[in-house]
C-alpha cells in the first residue's frame, strides 16, 4: 500500500493550487502576506472543511493538514501531534481559536468538537516553533483556527441536519449579520451518537455568540461560548478481545464536561500602526467516574494579551516590529477518590518580533521572548525565568521559487496532571527546552504551489510519562528530525488534486529510563511515515465528488521505549463525499473508511507478548441536508 500511495504522491505532489496572495495571522499575530513569511504555513479553507467526509475537526486536520492524530481515550477529541512527539503531542502543539489558547493546562486534548465548523474561515498550521509569540508548548508548532469576520451590509445563515452510522444524529445552525457599525453572529450545534464501541455514547451541545461594533479606526467585539459534553468511555481492549469483538467495551467510565468562555477584544489603527488586545476568561467543570475511582475537576483561566505592530522606515524601506505582553493565570481545583489537588500557574511575558526587508525580495525576522512563570501545586511550588528566540530568512527568486531557513528555541512547563500523577513530584519537573532548525523551498506561480522542508529538533529535559516507572519524568536528551512535502495540482478547471508526505525520525539520543538504557531507541507512538492524497471533482456546477486517502505508517507501542515489542500495524483509510446542490439547498452522502479497515491509532504494550488498544470505527455511511442563506 505504501508503494502505491508513494507513486500517487509522485504524480500529484509536483504542483499545487497557488495561495501566494493569501493573508495569514498566526506567524506575526497581525495580518501578513503568506508568500513573504519565512515559515511554512498550511492553510485549510472553509471549502476544504466542506469537502471533507467528516464533521470531526481532528479528522479534517489529518486529511488536509499533514497532522498525526490518535484516539487513546475513546473520545471524538483526539490527540494532535505535529512533528513526532508521540504521547505528548498535545502538550507540544498550541491550538488556538483566533489567537486564544484552546489547549489546556492538563493532559486533556484540545476540545476541537466545541468549534462550529461553519464558523471557521480557515485554519493556519505553522509547524516548528511559535514560542516567541505564543509561549510554552509550541515546540511542534501552532494550529490557529480563524473564525469568519462579519461583513458590513451582509447577512448569511445556515441550517444542517446530518445522520448515519453508529446512531449518529447531528444538527447545526447559525446566522450572522452586520450593518454599517453593529453586527452579531450566533452558532448552535447538537450531536448525539452511540459511537463505534458499545457503551461509547457521546452527546454534545454548543452555542457560540459574537457581538461587534466597527468604526473607521477599528473594531470592538465580545465573543462567548458555552458547551456541554456527556461521554461514556469504553476503555482499552486486549489483543484477544479485539480479535473476538472489537466493538465490545472494556472497563466503562463516564465523564461530563461543562465549558464557558468570554473574550473581549479591541483592534485599532493608529496611523501606520496597529494595536490590538484581548481580555479572556475560560472555565470548565468536569466530573468523571471510573471503576473504583471518581474525580471532579474545575479549572479557570484568565488572560490579557495586548500588542502592537509598529512600522518604521530605514535604509529606504518600510519595516515593522510586533511588541506585546502576555498575562495568563490558571487555577485548578480537583477532588478525587485519592485526595484534593489545588494549583495555580501565573505567566507574565514580554516579546518582540521584528520583520526587516534587506532587499525587496529578502525578508529577515528576528524575535525574542522572556517569561516569568510561578507554579504552585500544593505542597510544592517553583518559579522559572524562561526565554525563547528565533531568527528566520526568506529569499524570493525568479519564476515563483523561494527558500527560507529558520532557527529558534522553545520551552514547555509541566502541566498540572504531569506535576501530580502517581504522586506529586518534589521537586517539580524541570522545564522542557528545545532548539530547532528548518530549511525549505517553495514554488508558487501560475496556479501552482509546492513546499519541501527538512527540520531537526533537539530537546533537553523533555517532559514525558514513562510507564517504565509509572510517573512523569524529565527524559534524557531526545531528537526529532524529518522531511515534509506538500503539494496539489489544479489538473483541470473541474479537477483539483493534492497530496502530502512526512517522514519523521524521533529517538532518544542517550541516557536511561528506570535503569534501562534507551540510547538510540525510537520514541513510541511516532509513525515513521504519514501520507495523504485527495481529489475534488466538480462534475457539474451543482455536483461535486471528493475523495480522501490517508496512510499512517508503523510505530512503536506506548510503553515500549526499549523497542522490544513488534510495532503497531500501518493502516490506510479512504473516505468519499458526494454533494448535490439545488439553489440554496444541498444534499451530501459521506462514506467513511470505504474498505472497512480494522485498525487502531493508539496501542500500549503490556510488557507481555501482547498489547491493548482502542479499536477505531469501521465503514459508515452518513447523509446530510443543508440550507444556506448566503
Amino acid at each position: 500500500m505504501l508503494r502505491k500511495l508513494a507513486g500517487a504522491l509522485g504524480l500529484t505532489a509536483s504542483l499545487c493550487f497557488a495561495q501566494d496572495d493569501a493573508v495569514v495571522i498566526t506567524a506575526t499575530r497581525f495580518p501578513d502576506a503568506k508568500r513573504d513569511l519565512p515559515v511554512g504555513v498550511t492553510l485549510i479553507s472553509a471549502d476544504d472543511i466542506q469537502k471533507s467526509a467528516s464533521s470531526n475537526l481532528a479528522d479534517i486536520l489529518a486529511q488536509f493538514g499533514l497532522v498525526s492524530i490518535r484516539d487513546n481515550t475513546g473520545t471524538p477529541n483526539q490527540q494532535i501531534d505535529l512533528r513526532g512527539f508521540g504521547i505528548t503531542g498535545d502538550q507540544n502543539a498550541v491550538v488556538m481559536v483566533d489567537g486564544i489558547r484552546l489547549s489546556e493546562n492538563e493532559l486533556s486534548a484540545a476540545q476541537l468538537s466545541t468549534i462550529p465548523l461553519e464558523s471557521i474561515e480557515r485554519i493556519e498550521i505553522v509547524r516548528g516553533g511559535g514560542a516567541v509569540l505564543y509561549g510554552g508548548g509550541a515546540t511542534g508548532g501552532t494550529i490557529n483556527i480563524i473564525t469568519k469576520r462579519l461583513e458590513a451590509g451582509r447577512s448569511s445563515g445556515y441550517g444542517i441536519a446530518r445522520g448515519g452510522g453508529y446512531g449518529t444524529k447531528e444538527v447545526r445552525a447559525g446566522y450572522r449579520g452586520m450593518g454599517q457599525t453593529l453586527g452579531f453572529a450566533l452558532d448552535a450545534s447538537h450531536e448525539d451518537t452511540e459511537g463505534y464501541r458499545r457503551n461509547n455514547r457521546f452527546r454534545q451541545s454548543n452555542i457560540t455568540g459574537l457581538l461587534e461594533a466597527r468604526g473607521a479606526e477599528g473594531r470592538t467585539y465580545l465573543r462567548t461560548t458555552i458547551g456541554r459534553q456527556d461521554l461514556h468511555l469504553p476503555g482499552a481492549l486486549t489483543e484477544a478481545q479485539i480479535a473476538a469483538d472489537p466493538r465490545q467495551a472494556g472497563p466503562v467510565g463516564k465523564t461530563t464536561r461543562d465549558d464557558g468562555s468570554a473574550t473581549f477584544g479591541v483592534a485599532r489603527n493608529a496611523g501606520r500602526h496597529e494595536l490590538a488586545a484581548e481580555l479572556g476568561y475560560w472555565q470548565k467543570q468536569a466530573p468523571a467516574s471510573f471503576p473504583g475511582f471518581e474525580v471532579d475537576t474545575r479549572v479557570e483561566r484568565r488572560s490579557f494579551l495586548p500588542r502592537g505592530k509598529f512600522r518604521f522606515d530605514a535604509l529606504g524601506r518600510e519595516h515593522d516590529a510586533t511588541i506585546g505582553v502576555d498575562f495568563e493565570d490558571w487555577d485548578l481545583d480537583s477532588r478525587s477518590t485519592f485526595g484534593t489537588r489545588r494549583g495555580t500557574q501565573e505567566n507574565i511575558a514580554l516579546y518582540a518580533l521584528g520583520n526587516f526587508w534587506a532587499t525587496p525580495s529578502t525578508r529577515l525576522v528576528l524575535g525574542g521572548r522572556t517569561q516569568e512563570s510561578d507554579v504552585s501545586l500544593a505542597p510544592n511550588s517553583a518559579s522559572h525565568r524562561l526565554s525563547a528566540y528565533e531568527a528566520a530568512l526568506r529569499q524570493r527568486f525568479a519564476g515563483g521559487w523561494s527558500a527560507y531557513g529558520k532557527f529558534g528555541t522553545s520551552f514547555r512547563l509541566a502541566n498540572f496532571d504531569e506535576i501530580c500523577f502517581a504522586a506529586c513530584a518534589s521537586p517539580l519537573l524541570k522545564p522542557q527546552k528545545a532548539r530547532a532548525g528548518e530549511l525549505a523551498t517553495e514554488y508558487e506561480a501560475r496556479g501552482a504551489r509546492l513546499r519541501l522542508a527538512a527540520f531537526e529538533i533537539h530537546l533537553q529535559d523533555e517532559i514525558y510519562f514513562s510507564p517504565l516507572v509509572f510517573d512523569n519524568i524529565n527524559l534524557p536528551p531526545t531528537r526529532r528530525r524529518g522531511l515534509e512535502l506538500e503539494g496539489a495540482w489544479q489538473a483541470a478547471a473541474s479537477l483539483n488534486l493534492r497530496a502530502s508526505f512526512a517522514w519523521t525520525d524521533a529517538e532518544f539520543r542517550s541516557g536511561t529510563i528506570g535503569g534501562t538504557d534507551v540510547s538510540g531507541k525510537k520514541v513510541p507512538l511516532v509513525p515513521r511515515v504519514i501520507a495523504t492524497a485527495g481529489a475534488a471533482w466538480s462534475i457539474t456546477s451543482q455536483q461535486r465528488f471528493n475523495l480522501h486517502a490517508r496512510y499512517v505508517g508503523r510505530q512503536y507501542y506506548d510503553n515500549d521505549q526499549v523497542n522490544a515489542f513488534a510495532r503497531m500495524p500501518a493502516y490506510a483509510l479512504f473516505d468519499a463525499k458526494f454533494e448535490q446542490r439545488a439553489g440554496r439547498a444541498s444534499f451530501a452522502l459521506e462514506l467513511r473508511n470505504i474498505f472497512d479497515k480494522e485498525y487502531y491509532s493508539y496501542g500500549i504494550w503490556t510488557s507481555a507478548p501482547t498489547f491493548s488498544a482502542y479499536p477505531q470505527p469501521g465503514r459508515a455511511l452518513y447523509a446530510s441536508l443543508a440550507y444556506r442563506l448566503d
